[in-house]
């Protein structure tokens, strides 16, 4: 009867066998990790994208409810307070993110530490408070970052230039003077109550973000602003 003794695994082997299971179970890390990177990227994008789309509707709220705030503007005359450029809109909304009442708003494109484009809104409540003059220097009670992200803002303005234009282009043919056009509005984009005394009927909102993904929005505001203007006014223009 022949005993055949057990033999084990050499040391060489064990080393391939060792070396093989490491190359596996790096692979699968390695593979792994790429998903939870990628993963975790995808998720922070649908964060980062959803939390503009409110700020966004936030702001599309605000701008819908502007409100026909007469102040006296630098040119010691009456005029709607709306002041906006390309890059910055400061309004009076009746319906602002934080108060529960009318608000002096600000809509602006600031940079942060990091060196990123932010869309920054703030609010003062006017309740209790009037502004008699256009307001300069505003010190704004509360502030949020409503879009994050941006490589792009442009505010755009849809109405007439002056409040004569707008009298003169809501005549009819029969009020106008012979040979006379009727002054239509237009798209522009610097909108101060120095110059234009009245608010825009409508506002422009483009956003372009790192990604170059692109929202643009259209706000229609109060129409009636001018006749608002005049009534107050009491004089014919």
């Amino acid at each position: 009867m022949v005993i055949k003794k057990q033999q084990g695994f050499s040391l060489i082997e064990l080393m391939i066998a060792t070396a093989l299971l490491s190359m596996v179970m790096f692979s699968g890390y390695f593979a792994y990790s790429l998903y939870t990177d990628k993963w975790q990227k995808r998720t922070e994008l649908f964060w980062q994208l959803n939390k503009n789309s409110l700020g966004l509707e936030a702001m599309s709220r605000v701008l819908e409810a502007t409100s026909v705030y007469i102040v006296k503007n630098q040119n010691d005359k009456y005029a709607v307070m709306f002041n906006g450029t390309q890059q910055s809109l400061t309004l009076v909304s009746n319906s602002p993110i934080f108060s529960s009442s009318s608000a002096l708003v600000s809509f602006s494109l600031q940079t942060n530490k990091e060196g990123k484009s932010q869309l920054i809104y703030k609010e003062l409540p006017l309740k209790n408070r009037m502004f008699i003059n256009e307001p300069v220097n505003v010190d704004w009670q509360t502030s949020k970052v409503l879009v994050d992200d941006i490589k792009q803002l442009t505010f755009q303005y849809y109405g007439w230039e002056s409040l004569s234009n707008a009298v003169n282009g809501n005549l009819d043919g029969a009020e106008l003077e012979l040979g006379s056009k009727p002054i239509l509005q237009r798209w522009y984009t610097q909108h101060t109550p120095k110059d234009n005394r009245i608010m825009p009927s409508k506002i422009s909102v483009y956003i372009k973000n790192n990604n170059d993904q692109e929202t643009q929005i259209q706000i229609d505001l109060v129409t009636s602003s001018y006749t608002s203007l005049i009534y107050y006014l009491q004089e014919d223009v």
